[in-house]
Order: C-alpha cells, then structure tokens, then sequence
C-alpha cells in the first residue's frame, strides 16, 4: 500500500472529480464478489477493506476443504488507482504476490455455502503457509471497525475474531461467552465505551417459552475491556430481523436500524439504540417503503443516516437519509445499484460512499446453485447542498413475502365442489386423471412426499429447500373443494439462502425450516396432527441450553406437531436417532431407522454395504404420552437403506411393508406388529417376465380393496421415465402395471424427484403431486381409482 497521505490526496481527487450525488461504476471484476459480506472503511488507512466467502467455480468439490481462489481472503479498494487489491500478510507479500495460496471455506455443495457453518482460525499448526486465517465464510454486516487500534472485529460462524489492519494479521479472541451464531445480524461499534454491539441475525435454535424454540438471539455487547460477550437484559427490543446494517449515529450518541428481512415480512419500521442508558425505542416517523438487503451509512458532517437499494418483492434502488436530531426521514437524488449482494460504507473525509453489487456471469442461466461472483463498484460523491429531493415520507406497514393475490381461489366454491364430485364420479379406473383448474395452485415442494389427512380429506404438502420453495408452511389440498388452502405469512429464510441447503437453526416464529421432506413426516389419525422428524441443524460448537436438558440420544432430531386446523407447530419429545421414514396407521405414526446419513462419505455421497447386518429399529410415537416407543427386541432387520426408501401400513394385517433395503435397494421386508418381527419377504417378479425386482422410489401406498401396495418413481432401467408397480401382499409378488401416462405434465416432471402419493380410503383415490415449471413451479395433482383386475386391460391397449 502507498503511504497513508499520498492515498489520501489521491483518493480526494478521484472522489471529487465524480459527479456529485448520482453513482458511478468504478470497476468491475468478473471474479471477487464476496457472497453476503459486507465492506468497511478504515480512515486510518484510507481505504475499504472485505472479506468473506468467494468462489467462481459451480463445480467446486465439496470433500476439498481448498479453493482455489481469484484474489486473496482479504481484499482493500485502493481510491487513487480505483481497484481492488489484494491485502497479502506482511511476511508473505512477496511470496504470495507472484502466486496466491489456496483459500479455506466452512463447506460447500455445488460451491455454495450456506454461512451457518463453523468458522475455524486456521492456525500455524495446521496450516502449512504457516498464516492464521479464518475460514472463508459469510459474515453479512456482522463487520465493524475499531478505530483504537486500526481493526476490524469480525462475528462470523460462531467465531469472534479481530483484524489487524496495520500488522495484516487475524487473533481468535476467544472470549468466554459468546452470542448464538446467528447469521444476518449487524455489528455496530460504541466510541463513548469502546463496545460493539449485535443484533439481529437468524439460523439459530434458542430456548423460547415452554417447548418452543426461537430462532433469534436479540441484543449483544462484546467489551474489549473484559474481552467478553454479555447479553444485556433490556426491556424492549425490536422484532427479530435479518438483512440490515445498524449504524452509530456519533452526533446523537444512538445505533440506528431501519427495515430488514422479518422471515414473514420485509420491514419499513425506524429503532434507535440509546448507547448511553442501553435502551431500545421505537421510531414514530414517516420514512421509506420497507426493505431488506440494502445498505446504510453515517456521515458524521451531516448527522444523516443515509440508506439505499435492498429490495422486498422487487430490487429497489431508492435512497434515504434519516436525521435523528429531528426524527425525520427524506428523500435523496441517486438510484441505488442493484444486485444479489448489495454493500457500500462510507468515507466521510472523502465525502464518497463506496457501493459493490454480487451479480451472476452474464452467460450463466442456471435456475438453481446459482453463484454471484461478479462484483461491481461503484461510488457516489455527496454534496448535502443538492442532494435531496423531494418526496413525502409515509408510514408503511410491513410488506409480507407472500402476495396476498396468491392466496386467491383458497375459499369453498360450491360450483367447484359440483363439478368435482361429478368429476371424481364419472372417472374411468386404471388411468391418471389431472385434477385441473383447483381454485387454488400450491407451490411445488423439491424431493418431498405428503400425507393425508383422513379426518380432513386432505392432502398434507410441506418440504422445499435444494432448488425450489422455502416457505415454512404446509400446503393442504382438500379433495372435495378442489383447492389448496394455505397460510398467509409463511416464514422464509433470507435471500442468501437463494435455493440452497442446509439450513440452520429454526425460523424466527419457532417453526422448522423448509428441507426436501422425503418420508419425515405422516399423519397422527391418534392425535389429528401431522408429525415430523426434523433434525434441527445447528452450527459446529453451539449447544443451546434447551439441548442440554434433553436426556436423548440425539436432543437435535426434533420431533414436530403441526395442527391443520390451527395451522400451529409444537415441539415435542426428541426422535430417536435415525427415524427419518414415517407412515401413518391407526395406532399413531410408525418411523422405521433409515440411517442413510451416516453412511455419506466426506464427498457427502452415499457409500453402499448390503452385506452388512444391521438392527434397524421401529418406534411408534405415542402422541399422549409424548414419546417414541421401540418396538420389537434387536433382531436382524432392512439394511442398507437410503432415503428413497418407501413405507406402506397394511390395513388387513397391521404390518408396515418396507421396500428398500439390501445392496441393490430392491429388497421388501414386513414388520408385524404382533409379533414385532422383520421378515426379508424375496417376492418373485410375476411380471414382467424374468424382470428383477424394482429399486425403492419412495413413494408408496397401500390399497386394501385390492390387497396392494403401489410403487410410483423412475423406472430402474431407465430412470427418465416413470414406472408404476404392484406388490400383491397375499401372493407376495411384483407386478410390473402398464397405466398410460400423464401428459399435462413434461415427460421429465413424471419421473422426477417432485412427487408425492397418498392414498385416500374414503374415497378409494391414489392421489398423486407432481410439478409443472421445473423446481419452482406449481403443483398438479392427479388422481387414480385403481382395480388391479383391470390393470391387465391396459396393458393391452
């Protein structure tokens, strides 16, 4: 770096000779954004400074703890020569100049991560350079800088670390205490006491009221004088949010905090923090329509709060500034950048705000693991003479994230409820009948079931995450009105989230959030809910208190009760470890151990070892007395499952039918509830001749008119098309059944991992979801009145 007062005068001329309040590109780099982290200004070095998670490679492997990475971890913009450059450590910088060493990241798939990972400090003995560094993750405006001693502390997977900008050098501080780590939140610094405080932030799992779990931790404070966190206990605080910066107001001796992501909401309410008495209180001003993402900044030579960007149903790109002397909010000339990222801070001295925006490669249309890593910058030079314009602030409700149009057709219609009783009437057997026009259209939920609810006639439908829907809620189709009913405010993650995985913590109103449902949950006919097993994903090192009360082997896989009626979610008692497939019967909901996850490898794929033994128990989860029960002694037992292993409860026998076990996954097993007893059944294959025996494909239902269970999924020689099976309990055969397919759905939608069938018995249905518009499209749901006696017809045809 130049020395400090030739960047200064340098960086003067390059912001004065911008145009006054409007943005300016700066530079662009194909290569460097840094996904969801924020710049800062350090005035004691002239320039911005970022760090945080990077990668331009989709096909990055996730077993390589390695990246190679464009720039370095920690990246400064030099004003004078109006680009980023790299912040090498001091005794590496010649080194590392002419080639840079690999980068660390927290884990990845499809080379995305997801910021709720643990931060490590890669120190000396583990790292061969020899060089501290953190781990690149996501670190949001979790960021502030410490103008004492020219550093900036960093809250970022649970690690509280400070950056040397003199000494280029990083220090675990390793305090005793330390906040949930939530991600999101914003750090701001406290001159007068030489403080910083956090709040906000989500992807946590704290201790609520009762059973009930939060996914917020409030307020913190961290003291460099005692090198500690502290939880302060305040009276008031703001509603839980994410996705906004918190700014000291030096003049007024206050943090602001406007907007932010709410989960159910993007939010248009002002807080202020009185640094002095530590209280919270709420703004009653007018000020900007509501928002998250959007950057804010304090320019001390006007007292202004100033804010742009961000977006809430749509990218917005309009300003505000906020003046706490008068409890007041106008107008700015400028129009924001846009982008999926969007940061900026401040240089006061310099009177520039200095803005990058994460946007994808222009030739990138990928629709899912979708990478950002074009970074723009731009600045805006401010001259308060001329920089507002006039526009009337208004008081704003919070926006929700769900139009509330969506929701439209969700009331009875009885002409529809006419025409549908007609229409399920008059059906012909042995052929899928698309149930179109409901008044109502769900979102379609990724690699996930559903189940019935019999004393509702409904189809319950929850699930989403890798590539689609990330809302909490459950979609209910209801037979006979033909429409899904749903739920106003569903919550959903942050936008970082943008389709991905792994998802940490519970939503802030305490509900799970969204994963690829698979067979976790099923309906209680016992208790009138839908029951889950949702292991609650928590950051490596956090252990909330609730945790430690659980006397469980496995406290984290949470059992859930979700009222249809109430549409309410309840935690219950901790599921055994491994119960990830749940079936309904008339004694309450059966879960079968699939422990697939245990046998990923480091690449997160799934290894197989059919030959092993294995105990895999079943639990009845008895809902009054809130607990599983084991049934059967430990005995030899399915396999080798995955988590296309599909359940089916035999109505006749009471036996729950398993198909999925053994090492080429096509093994079928019996557990009889009397006896408790697994039995490998090895049926032989009626049809088609000399055929092998179909793999598991998870959906599955039993049909006691007929004596069957029915297979639904990807036919086993080729798995782009859909094949439908029956497995005849009394005769213990397969049955290859040659139904004609669906065509209002694309070839590839019949076969993929988007659907769910369940089975409704008053109405003798085989009902079945599938999507239309790929991972982010609707639901179709069709219907089938099976008769296995015809089946034979329509292979015929």
């Amino acid at each position: 770096m130049r020395p400090l007062k030739y960047q200064l005068l340098l960086a003067a001329a390059c912001a004065f000779a911008q145009p006054s309040n409007q943005w300016t590109e700066l530079s662009k780099d194909m290569s460097g954004a840094r996904r969801g982290s924020a710049i800062r200004y350090a005035p004691k070095a002239g320039s911005f400074f970022l760090w945080g998670f990077l990668n331009d490679d989709p096909d990055a492997q996730q077993e390589n703890r390695l990246l190679k990475i464009p720039e370095y971890d920690m990246v400064f913009f030099d004003l004078s020569a109006g680009r980023w450059q790299n912040h090498l450590p001091l005794e590496k910088q010649a080194e590392w100049s002419r080639q840079l060493p690999m980068g660390y990241h927290p884990g990845i798939y499809s080379g995305i991560t997801t910021g709720s990972r643990r931060t490590v400090m890669r120190g000396e003995a583990e790292s061969y350079e020899g060089v501290p560094r953190p781990a690149l993750n996501i670190v949001a405006d979790q960021v502030a800088y410490r103008p004492l001693d020219n550093s900036l502390l960093y809250f970022t997977g649970g690690l509280t670390a400070s950056y040397d900008i003199e000494r280029r050098a990083w220090k675990d501080l390793e305090p005793r205490h330390s906040p949930p780590p939530v991600l999101g939140g914003s750090l701001a610094y406290d001159p007068g006491r030489d403080e910083m405080v956090l709040f906000g932030g989500g992807h946590v799992a704290e201790t609520g009221t009762g059973p009930a779990l939060r996914g917020y931790a409030g307020t913190w404070v961290f003291s460099y004088s005692r090198n500690d966190w502290t939880r302060p206990a305040l009276a008031v605080e703001p509603p839980p949010r994410m996705n906004t910066r918190m700014v000291a107001d030096t003049r007024n001796n206050l943090l602001v905090l406007f907007g932010g992501d709410s989960q159910k909401a993007y939010l248009a309410d002002t807080w202020v923090f009185d640094l002095a008495a530590k209280v919270w209180r709420a703004s009653t001003s007018f000020g900007p329509p509501p928002r998250a993402g959007h950057f804010t900044v304090y320019d001390p030579q006007t007292g202004l709060v100033i804010i742009g960007g961000g977006y809430n149903r749509q990218d917005l790109r309009d300003m505000w500034a906020y003046d706490a002397r008068t409890n007041s909010w106008q107008g700015i000339a400028g129009e924001a950048p846009a982008g999926f990222y969007v940061s900026a801070d401040i240089a006061p001295e310099q009177r520039l705000i200095l803005l990058t925006t994460d946007t994808r490669k222009p030739a990138d249309t990928r629709g899912c693991n979708t990478l950002y890593p074009v970074r723009t910058t731009y600045g805006y030079r401010l001259d308060p003479k001329t920089m507002h314009r006039a526009v009337t602030a208004l008081r704003h409700a919070a926006m929700p994230k769900r139009d509330p149009r969506e929701m439209s057709g969700s009331a009875l219609d009885q002409g529809r409820m006419k025409a549908q009783a007609e229409r399920l009437r008059a059906m012909p057997v042995n052929r899928w009948l698309f149930l179109a026009d409901p008044g109502r259209v769900a979102p379609l939920r990724t690699w996930g079931s559903a189940t019935f609810d019999s004393d509702r006639g409904s189809i319950l439908y929850w699930g989403g995450e890798h590539c689609g829907y990330s809302g909490s809620d459950v979609d209910a189709y209801m037979v006979d009105a033909h429409t899904w009913r749903g739920e106003l405010e569903p919550e959903h993650p942050g936008r970082g989230f943008d389709k991905g995985v792994s998802l940490a913590g519970v939503t802030f109103g305490g509900r799970p959030f969204t994963v690829h449902g698979r067979k976790i949950y099923a309906y209680d006919p016992v208790s009138k809910r839908m029951i889950m097993v949702r292991p609650t994903g928590l950051t490596e090192g956090y252990q909330p208190e609730w945790m430690k009360l659980e006397a469980s082997a496995c406290p984290q896989c949470v059992t859930w009760s979700y009222d249809p009626v109430s549409q309410t979610w309840e935690r219950k008692a901790s599921a055994p470890p491994g119960v990830t497939a749940l079936v309904t019967t008339p004694l309450g909901v059966i879960g079968a151990t699939v422990e697939w996850r245990s046998r990923l490898d480091r690449a997160g794929y799934l290894t197989t070892d059919g030959s092993r033994a294995e105990d895999n128990p079943v639990y009845l989860f008895e809902s009054a007395k809130n607990q599983w029960t084991r049934l059967g002694p430990p005995q030899a037992s399915p396999g080798n499952l995955y988590e296309m292993t599909s359940l089916a409860y035999d109505t006749r026998r009471g036996q729950v039918i398993l198909h999925g076990g053994g090492r080429n996954r096509d093994e079928l097993w019996i557990f009889n509830l009397k006896t408790k007893q697994w039995t490998n059944m090895q049926p032989k294959v009626v049809s088609p001749e000399r055929a092998a025996a179909p793999v598991c494909t998870r959906e599955s239902v039993y049909i006691p008119s007929d004596d069957v269970v029915l297979l639904y999924g990807p036919a086993r020689e080729d798995r782009t098309k859909p094949a439908l099976w029956e497995y005849s309990v009394g005769e213990n055969a397969w049955r290859l059944v040659d139904i004609p397919p669906m065509t209002e759905v694309a070839p590839q939608q019949r076969a993929s991992q988007n659907r769910a069938m369940v089975y409704d018995a008053k109405r003798d249905l085989v009902l079945l979801v599938l999507g239309s518009g790929g991972d982010s499209g609707q639901s179709a749901v069709f219907a089938m009145r099976y008769r296995r006696t015809q089946a034979g017809s329509a292979r015929e045809e």
